[in-house]
């Protein structure tokens, strides 16, 4: 439906009354499955234990400013009244609504969320607080006053105006709020730097959060899970966490740091790198007039065919460097298998009992159990019997 509400931009350009129509419906219709995400939103919040933590007042933010700016956007739809709209600061404020307060506060919640979980260190509560109401207050004082010049007539893309019009008063009012949101914007980039210089503090489980990855150590490993998790519902963490707490046992920390030698990665490749410095000669060609066409139009061609050459090299390198004779990369001794598969055993950091892998004696790459063909270079690989070792 998305694709069908472009035009209510365009319904002062002579469309005819049959496209201005349609668009009419569609601008109108679109506002259902938006209402419905809003209430989604709003039900997952009812009934619930809420914590006022930073990341959830910006989640809250974010919610109200984008029914503002829904709402805004809905009066589009009527085509008499967008006539009055159109190209005016009515419209420069109902996208600020949603993409400002929209997208931004969004994101701004995600950055308190997930900065301990990528750096092991929570961002100061009270300066965040104090970032988010600068922030809502700066962005309503800064863009709300913008419906009501727009309605009193004053055009979008303009740096001056007489002063007769009347606007004087309103967009001092707005340029106050932008001065609010400068300094909500210093408040984060100091409280980022203090951040980013103290000692891990959050531990692993800041939230009491029930996905998987707050399982595992903030800042995570780089294998992430030394073992595939055995999930056991939709909230797997918060699972294990209830059951403990019913049994009144401690809930179960972070898994021991693992080897990361033992733990099948991918190797490094520069193919990525060579994708990225194709996509930007392309783009980079495509935006930038140098003024002659036999430099200007091969740049973009040049930019693709690097681009191309990248993806398909990336996508068709193994994922892990072959190994001689099946060994291990990690260094662990094997078992040869009569299917052609090694069994090895490897004692993880802190793991009470061996754990059987695999290794395919083909291109050497370590494999669960649970597979049956390589993934990496399609051999068969069958369930072991069972190996002989020794422990130690």
């Amino acid at each position: 439906m998305g694709w069908a509400v472009w035009s209510h931009h365009m319904f002062t350009v002579g469309l005819g009354p049959v496209a201005v129509s349609v668009f009419m419906i569609t601008t109108m219709l679109i506002a259902v499955p938006t209402g419905v995400k809003i209430f989604n939103w709003i039900g997952t919040l009812w009934g619930g234990s809420i914590d006022l933590k930073t990341a959830m007042l910006f989640a809250l933010g974010f919610v109200a400013l984008f029914i503002v700016g829904g709402l805004s956007g809905v009066s589009h739809a009527v085509a008499p009244s967008d006539n009055q709209q159109q190209d005016t600061y009515y419209i420069v404020a109902h996208i600020h609504y949603v993409l400002f307060g929209g997208s931004l506060f969004g994101i701004f919640a995600g950055v308190y969320y997930w900065f301990p979980k990528v750096t092991g260190k929570l961002l100061h509560e009270g300066l965040g607080k104090l970032h988010f109401w600068l922030y809502f207050i700066g962005m309503n004082v800064t863009f709300f006053p913008m419906h009501y010049l727009g309605l009193n007539g004053m055009p979008r893309r303009i740096y001056t105006y007489a002063s007769e019009f009347g606007w004087d008063g309103l967009n001092l009012l707005a340029s106050l709020g932008y001065l609010v949101l400068f300094v909500g914007t210093l408040l984060f980039i100091v409280n980022l730097m203090i951040s980013l210089r103290k000692e891990p503090d959050s531990g692993h489980d800041p939230w009491d959060a029930p996905g998987l990855e707050w399982s595992i150590a903030s800042p995570p490993p780089a294998y992430n899970f030394a073992e595939i998790p055995q999930v056991e519902g939709l909230d797997h963490y918060w699972i294990v966490k209830r059951r403990a707490e019913a049994e009144g046992t401690p809930v179960t920390g972070p898994e021991a740091p693992v080897d990361p030698s033992t733990i099948h990665m991918p190797s490094p490749s520069y193919w990525p790198l060579v994708t990225a410095i194709g996509v930007l000669i392309l783009a980079g060609g495509m935006l930038v007039d140098v003024g002659w066409d036999y430099i200007r139009f091969p740049i973009p061609f040049i930019g693709g065919i690097i681009c191309f050459i990248g993806i398909v090299a990336w996508a068709n390198e193994p994922a892990a460097e072959e190994h001689a004779g099946g060994e291990h990369h990690g260094g662990a001794e094997g078992h040869a298998m009569e299917d052609g598969a090694t069994a090895v055993m490897e004692r993880p950091a802190g793991a009470a009992a061996l754990t059987i892998r695999l290794l395919c004696s083909n291109c050497g790459n370590q494999l669960s159990t649970a597979f049956r063909f390589c993934p990496y270079c399609g051999g068969a690989v069958e369930d072991p019997a069972e190996p002989h070792y020794e422990e130690g």
